[in-house]
């Protein structure tokens, strides 16, 4: 059986498994305009924390979340991958003349999605805090290493955690994994499993899907079946 993984990846927020309530209530608060945004000198969401956890994929969702909670309908938003060695004076550019058109997005604003901030060179990073002072501009930003980003970027960004979520928290993804491979498996199995994934929704996915093949094979008819 062929198992399509981007099936079960985040297609909007309330997909998405939070390190927290707390951090949840961040984001949703911001989203749904509770939280003023952008507001008060900070027109940035900085997601930090662990490898795989789901920064970028959250990342990439929350332009057109935020959009829609001001009553637009997408935000055709720019991603740019800090990967090593990038230029960023380039990349500032680039940044600028995008902010100097009209955005066509219902607030009006121009969405830019940077990926592993934490590369950017500290002169990049000092260049990236002046010009998130461009008006109409929102920053999504995500970093493994939040120690690393310079003071000035985090003091114009709401930080929001995004480290490995409570294991119980993966269980409803991880049982409709394996409704739709036609087989079940009893919880206490299924948190031992993600217990070994440390956090990682790609490990997490790929573990679930292993134990439902394995089941599988067991009865050589898919069925649902404890395991």
């Amino acid at each position: 059986m062929l198992i399509d993984i981007e099936r079960y990846m985040p297609k909007s927020l309330p997909d998405v498994v939070f390190h927290s309530a707390t951090e949840q209530e961040k984001v949703e608060d911001i989203v749904q305009g509770y939280m003023p945004f952008p507001f008060s000198g900070k027109n940035g969401i900085l997601l930090y924390g662990m490898w795989g956890t789901g920064k970028t994929t959250l990342a990439r969702l929350l332009p057109d979340a935020i959009e829609f909670g001001k009553g637009g309908e997408y935000s055709n938003y720019e991603y740019i991958a800090c990967k090593q060695g990038v230029a960023g004076p380039q990349m500032m550019k680039k940044i600028d003349d995008i902010a100097q058109f009209i955005s066509h997005t219902y607030s009006g604003n121009h969405y830019f999605v940077i990926d592993e901030v934490d590369n950017l060179t500290d002169a990049a990073q000092a260049s990236l805090k002046s010009v998130m002072n461009t008006p109409n501009t929102i920053f999504i930003l995500t970093t493994n290493h939040i120690d690393k980003i310079e003071q000035g970027v985090k003091n114009r960004c709401h930080l929001v955690e995004f480290n490995a979520a409570p294991i119980a928290s993966w269980l409803p993804l991880a049982k409709r994994v394996l409704s739709d491979m036609n087989v079940s498996v009893d919880d206490e199995k299924l948190l031992a499993v993600i217990a070994t994934c440390k956090g990682s929704a790609r490990e997490i996915l790929t573990g679930v899907v292993r134990v439902g093949l394995k089941c599988q094979r067991a009865v050589k008819v898919p069925a649902n079946i404890i395991y």
